[in-house]
């Protein structure tokens, strides 16, 4: 009996193992599927198309729930979902899918011990988690800090979200020491939004706003569509600057979208934006 029990199990080994690489597969399909999806010039197939995505995502991590490159993918397309699609017409769905982005990013980054529990540390310990990072801990840091900050973003009137702003920054300054270019430049636009949106008093300042989004478009020569935007809506709207504003929804109107690999779909969502912002001129000025 126990000569066929052994038999028996490695089959079932060998079966579980051939699930994971099946699954594991279909996850290096997902992310070129997602690539497809960030370079496709239709807004409408996009918005379309992704949900399906997302659920695909989600179900496969609920067979293989430590797949770190799954829980970053799923972290990335939340994200992107959100910001895209719903922050404007959707912001109360846009803060469930930006948390939903932030802790799949936290759940990535949990899969090693010292950045466990991210959520919960206090500022000295966060700061010491974050001197430990390294560059395969960016992509993970910058959708932890990016899904937390749109999320806080929306919740304005709630002072328990607004008690987390230093733990999003604090993750994503430690992915601008790493790595400022990653994501188009995404760690400084960041900033650019942060010190341009906040008041004086609590440490907004529009100068250094305005050096962190001349480096994104320096970064990215100009040809990343959404800085114009995120600048014009951010710090045009803080200087009170009518003609800077125009003039930087106009440039984004008037650029090639898609110049950058990967970078069509949000040019022509910034593109849309553009369009938008600059019908409603009068309401910001």
């Amino acid at each position: 009996m126990k000569k066929a029990i052994v038999p028996a199990c490695l089959l079932l080994l060998s079966a579980c193992s051939l699930n994971r690489l099946a699954l594991r597969s279909t996850a290096g399909l997902l992310q070129n599927g997602a690539r497809a999806i960030y370079d496709e010039p239709d807004l409408q197939l996009a918005e379309d198309a992704l949900p399906s995505h997302l659920e695909l995502t989600r179900v496969l991590l609920q067979n293989d729930p430590d797949n770190r490159a799954l829980l970053g993918l799923a972290a990335e397309e939340f994200n992107g979902y959100a910001f895209l699609f719903l922050e404007q017409p959707q912001p109360e769905r846009a803060k469930d899918f930006y948390l939903r982005g932030r802790d799949f990013a936290l759940r990535a980054l949990a899969q090693e011990p010292r950045f466990r529990n991210l959520a919960g540390l206090n500022e000295a310990e966060m700061a010491h988690a974050m001197r430990a990072a390294g560059m395969k801990d960016v992509p993970d840091l910058f959708w932890a800090a990016f899904g937390w900050a749109g999320w806080i973003n929306l919740s304005k009137d709630s002072p328990q979200a607004l008690s987390q702003l230093p733990d999003a920054v604090a993750i994503m300054r430690r992915v601008q020491e790493l790595s400022p270019d990653y994501h188009f430049a995404g760690p400084e636009i960041f900033f650019g939004v942060y010190y341009a949106s906040r008041p004086a008093i609590l440490g907004g300042n529009t100068a250094k706003a305005k050096d962190f989004f001349d480096r994104a478009i320096k970064m990215t020569n100009g040809e990343y569509l959404m800085d114009y935007v995120l600048e014009a809506r951010y710090l045009a709207v803080a200087l009170q600057d009518k003609p800077l504003f125009v003039s930087l929804l106009k440039r984004a109107q008037d650029s090639v979208p898609g110049r950058i690999p990967g970078a069509m779909l949000t040019d022509k969502a910034a593109q849309k934006e553009a369009g938008e912002l600059l019908r409603r001129v009068d309401d910001y000025f």
